[in-house]
């Protein structure tokens, strides 16, 4: 059994949430993630951000990947304003979750009911 959680392969969802990713994702979209994946520079990914300063945990974040060092180490950033590297420095290996393979879709809101017939007059 593996003992590192990016050992395993596997697909889930993610949605994203907050504006960080505008105008590439907006909150609300679903991507579809390779756990265990190997990201390129660029790729969407998934990671864990550090607690804050009070020790307040993050939650995970959707961002993009910029640069990854020979030990392995993560440079995040936001496509728009949002918590990045630029704040928080390099990111450990295991910090990735996962890897955005694509966006599904959005929905489109749904059209109010449409009267079929009208009813009958008395």
């Amino acid at each position: 059994m593996p003992s590192h959680r990016n050992d395993v392969r596997r697909l889930g969802l993610a949605r994203v949430s907050g504006s960080s990713m505008s105008p590439t994702l907006e909150a609300g979209d679903t991507l579809v993630v390779l756990h265990g994946g190997r990201p390129r520079v660029g790729a969407v990914v998934v990671v864990a951000l550090p607690a804050d300063e009070r020790g307040t945990p993050r939650p995970v974040a959707v961002k993009r990947l910029t640069s990854v060092r020979p030990d392995g180490a993560l440079w995040i950033s936001s496509d728009g304003t949002g918590t990045d590297s630029r704040q928080l420095g390099h990111l450990p290996p295991d910090a990735l979750v996962a890897v955005a393979l694509l966006r599904l879709p959005r929905r489109r809101p749904l059209k109010p009911p449409r009267l079929l017939r009208r009813a009958a007059q008395p």
